[in-house]
Parts: structure tokens; sequence; C-alpha cells
């Protein structure tokens, strides 16, 4: 088995495979930033001691996000496909701490180990067209079968009519953890109560590539956004420490609180310099053994020290706000 890259490989990586532009984030790099408060409900404070689920308004800010590591990348794949979006938050707790959590819209993520991520990166590099080939991609995918699911998913995305009719995923198993030490394996989603279709491939032609963050400032004008953050509880047999696999349907599940989005953020630059660590819990709250969710805070971290240090060679587009 290949050893797993460090973040300054895997850095390397994706900016020779996507062409990241200097200055932005390596992944996610196209998002906006908005703020709000979240909710717990009366059953997550007796399911753990963490702040932010003892009840009461806790402060938020959140950023929408498109997975390319191209700030300019269009909002979808075509009229017909969608792309993988992103929904970061930030909890800012009674404490002083802050909490930190990164879902994407889709349940299972495309790869078991980083050395699988780093092949997955590799096998998408562009041909003279700029397309990847396909050839490389079936080949990696027969290699590593058990990414089956996830490609279903994310070719199964349709364009999105809003942020606000998504749904987004943790996709890592994490602990809840009660006041005597009793741990629950969950993994959470957070579930929007607007609903509504995709977009038809006709109103997605019509629409400019890059839509969601100007859609998404038109719609809070309107009101807030909210989707409940609901919990899906382990059972013995599940993989706990393996995103690639779904955990069966019917799973014993609660809903922890709800976000309630308001308004976007009033300095996008600041948003810029906040880094949405997947493992930023707080006490009351553990971790997996998951290597994809370690591996990830470590690029992160590495894609925030690189992107704070570069000059930017290219302006953000207008509609992130910078």
């Amino acid at each position: 088995m290949a050893a797993d890259p460090i973040p300054a490989e895997a850095i390397a990586v994706i900016d020779r495979i996507s062409k990241s532009p200097p200055g932005y984030r390596r992944g996610h790099a196209r998002g906006l930033g908005v703020r709000g408060t979240f909710r717990a409900s009366s059953e997550a404070k007796t399911l753990t001691t963490a702040e932010h689920f003892q009840g009461g308004a806790i402060p938020c800010v959140a950023r929408f996000s498109n997975a390319s590591a191209n700030p300019c990348a269009p909002d979808r794949l075509s009229p017909k496909e969608g792309r993988t979006q992103g929904l970061a938050v930030k909890f800012a707790l009674p404490s002083g701490k802050a909490a930190t959590w990164a879902a994407i819209n889709i349940p299972v993520f495309p790869a078991r180990t980083p050395a699988e991520f780093m092949a997955l990166t590799e096998a998408q590099a562009p041909k003279a067209g700029g397309k990847p080939s396909m050839a490389k991609l079936l080949w990696h995918v027969i290699r590593h079968l058990h990414i089956l699911v996830s490609v279903k998913h994310i070719k199964a995305l349709k364009p999105a009519r809003t942020y606000g009719m998504e749904t987004f995923f943790g996709i890592h198993t994490y602990y809840l953890i009660d006041a005597a030490g009793n741990r629950k394996a969950f993994r959470y989603r957070w579930a929007p109560r607007l609903s509504g279709s995709a977009l038809s491939p006709e109103e997605a032609a019509a629409q400019p590539e890059q839509y969601l963050m100007n859609e998404l400032r038109a719609r809070l004008g309107q009101g807030p956004l909210s989707w409940d953050l609901i919990a899906q509880f382990a059972e013995p047999g599940d993989s706990l420490d393996d995103p690639s696999v779904l955990w069966p349907v019917g799973r014993r599940e609660t809903i922890l609180g709800s976000l309630s989005l308001d308004r976007v953020h009033e300095d996008q630059e600041a948003i810029e310099g906040m880094v949405f660590d997947p493992t930023g819990v707080v006490a009351g709250l553990g971790l997996s053994e998951d290597p994809i969710l370690k591996f990830r805070s470590r690029v992160y971290s590495e894609s925030y020290s690189r992107r704070t240090s570069e000059t930017r060679t290219a302006p953000a587009p207008a509609d992130m706000g910078q």
C-alpha cells in the first residue's frame, strides 16, 4: 500500500491538476460568506456537553462554495450536470472558543485514504483539450470499486436552483459525548427547510456559468434560509472510519438543532482568512479515526499557509464580493 502523501505533496498535485491560481483556497476556492444563528434542539443537550448544543442562540458564520480549486469555475458542469457544492460553518461559542464543520452536497466521499484521493486527483488530469481522460478515470474506478457509490451520487447531481434547497453531508463519523462520558457515533447532514427541484436543462442553460452566489444574495434579501441538523446514529457493523461507505437506510436519526442564515457577511475578505476545519470540534464531540478526516484538516492548514503568503495574480469574480 502506498504511503499517505504529506499535505505539501497534496497541494502540489492539486495545483498541477486543477491549475489553482495563487492566493486562493486549494479546494472550494469560489465561495460566499453569510451570517446567521444556530439553535440546538432539546434532545441535543442530553447527548452532548458541547457548548453549542446546550440551547440558546449561537452566532454563526457560514460559507457556501463551489468545490473547484479555481474561483472562476462554473457553478454547473453543463445544463444537465450539477457540481459538488459545500457548506462550512463556524460556531462562535459562549466561552469565546469556536467550533467548525465542513459539509458537501453528496453523502459519501470518493476515496477512503489520502493515497486514494491523490490517485483520483491524478486520474483527473486534463488532456490537451482540457477534459480528463475517461480511460484513466475508468481504470481508477475499476481498481477502486468501493467508490462507485460516490461516483453515482456525483453523476446524479443536477444544476442547483439555489444553495437554499441543497442538503449538505458531513460525510465523516463523529461522536456525541454526554456528561457521563457515553459516546454515540453519528454522521450529520444539514437538511434544508426550503423545498423545490433542481433547474431543468432549459432553465440551467439560461443562467450564466456563475449564478448561485447572486441568487443567494437575492434570496437572503427576501428572508432567512434554514436547515435542520440531523444526526444519523451508527449501529454495530457500520463503518466508522471509511467516508466512502454509506450507512444503511433506517438507522435511528434525531434533529440536533437548526441553522438560520439571514444575511450576507459584511467582510468577504475576512471570510477568506477563515479555515473551516472539519476536525474543529470542542469538548462534548469526538473524532473518528477516519484517515480522510484527519488528512483534510492537514491539507486545509497547508492551503491556508500557502494562500496567505501568496499574491493573487487574478481578481476574484465580482459576485464573491472581495
